[in-house]
């Protein structure tokens, strides 16, 4: 699938770095380990886009600190990459200085549930703003994007529905699910599992399952 790595990269090239937002493909952290840095996070990228039949694709809000801007993929952190759990990705060294390794809770529930729903392979995972949009001055922090972020990030969300135009499109959040639903992209919501969501979220994921496999024949 290089038509997909090739659209988003070239997507996130033309989007502008908004103030209070950080790039991971483009920009070093402070906490970067000699072993990452925005090549090592694109090349991840370019594995998760590279796997063949992606059937599914989740678009969280935003990327976050302990997860996509350490780690180049949405909903994925340091620690999920050390212990080689993601698909596609031989186990990586540290990729950040820190005493113990980002470890993000949401990115463990969502690939233990598609894990656990056989979809880890055919899914691709992708945010509504791609960048980190964060406090001022507060680099290990998250906010909610502003509308403005949220329209820039509609170029890349339309550039990664023509690369994959018959996956099934599932909005974890409802940031997300706006920002498809003003693009008129029909999409599957689901609960997010930060704040009390993991029981929705999951059960979410496993009707969308059962109706994949349902489509699958």
């Amino acid at each position: 699938m290089t038509a997909l790595f090739d659209a988003l990269h070239a997507a996130l090239s033309r989007l502008p770095v908004l103030p209070g937002s950080f790039n991971p493909w483009a920009q070093a952290n402070d906490d970067d380990s000699v072993d990452n840095g925005p090549a090592r996070r694109l090349a991840h990228l370019r594995a998760h886009a590279a796997r063949p039949g992606l059937r599914l694709v989740l678009v969280g809000e935003a990327a976050g600190y302990q997860g996509c801007r350490i780690s180049g993929i949405p909903f994925t952190s340091e620690a999920l990459l050390i212990d080689g759990s993601i698909p596609g990705i031989a186990a990586t060294p540290r990729l950040s200085t820190r005493a113990r390794p980002w470890s993000e809770p949401s990115a463990r529930v969502v690939w233990r549930t598609l894990y656990e729903q056989q979809l880890a392979n055919r899914t691709f995972l992708w945010n509504a703003y791609p960048l980190h949009p964060h406090a001022p001055g507060q680099p290990h922090s998250n906010r909610t994007p502003t509308r403005a972020e949220l329209a820039a990030g509609e170029t890349v969300l339309a550039a990664l529905r023509t690369a994959l135009p018959d996956a099934v499109l599932a909005a974890v959040g409802n940031k997300s699910s706006e920002a498809l639903a003003r693009l008129g992209h029909a999409h599957v919501p689901l609960r997010h599992p930060a704040y009390g969501g993991v029981t929705e979220f999951v059960a979410g994921v496993e009707r969308l399952a059962r109706q994949l496999r349902a489509a699958a024949g």
